[in-house]
This record gives structure tokens, sequence and C-alpha cells, in this order.
């Protein structure tokens, strides 16, 4: 029988912060931007949002996006707009989970 590895603990929030402290402040900043453009995509997939368009304004609207590339995934990449440029960051651990939970399912 093999062994099977367990996920690992996620960060707290405190452990996050003292990461984040290490870094320069145009990193901090990007951080602070993408962390709130994952709370409104986030907030945005729930069913019982009322508002189902990505919202507009200092944020410019942002999503998790799900991508086949060459033929494996879906991955999951969150997406916003900051200062005009696109930007996009792959959200690992959502991959895992969600294969994680889906194979749950299978057996």
């Amino acid at each position: 029988m093999s062994k099977q590895k367990s996920p690992p603990a996620p960060h707290s929030v405190e452990q996050i912060l003292q990461f984040a402290a290490q870094l320069p402040l145009g990193e901090i900043e990007e951080l602070s931007f993408a962390l709130s453009a994952l709370v409104e995509a986030v907030d945005g997939e729930h069913p019982d949002n009322q508002a189902s368009k990505p919202r507009s304004g200092a944020r410019g609207g942002s999503r998790i996006e799900w991508k086949i590339i060459n033929g494996y995934g879906p991955y999951p990449y969150l997406r916003f707009r900051r200062d005009g440029k696109h930007r996009s960051y792959y959200l690992k651990e959502l991959a895992v989970d969600r294969r994680t939970s889906n194979s749950a399912l299978l057996n």
C-alpha cells in the first residue's frame, strides 16, 4: 500500500503577513491589489450574488478563469486590470483543491 501525501496546511493570515512584510513596497502594493481582486472574483462566483458582471471602477473588475492548456487542466487564473495593464496569477492551490475534491467524488 502506498501512502498518500496529505496536502500542506494552508498558511495563516499572520504567516502571510510575515512573508509580505519582507517584500519591497511595490510588491506589497501589488499583493494588496491582487488580494482585492481575488475578493471581488470570489464574491462574483457565488450564485446568490446579485451582480453577475464584474464590477468596474478602481479595481476594474476581476474573475477567476479556468483554462485548458495543451489539453490539460483546467487551471485557475486570477485575472484583473491594474493601471491599464492586464494581470494574471495562477492559483495553484485552487487547482489542487479541485483535483482532490473531484477524485474524492469518484471514489
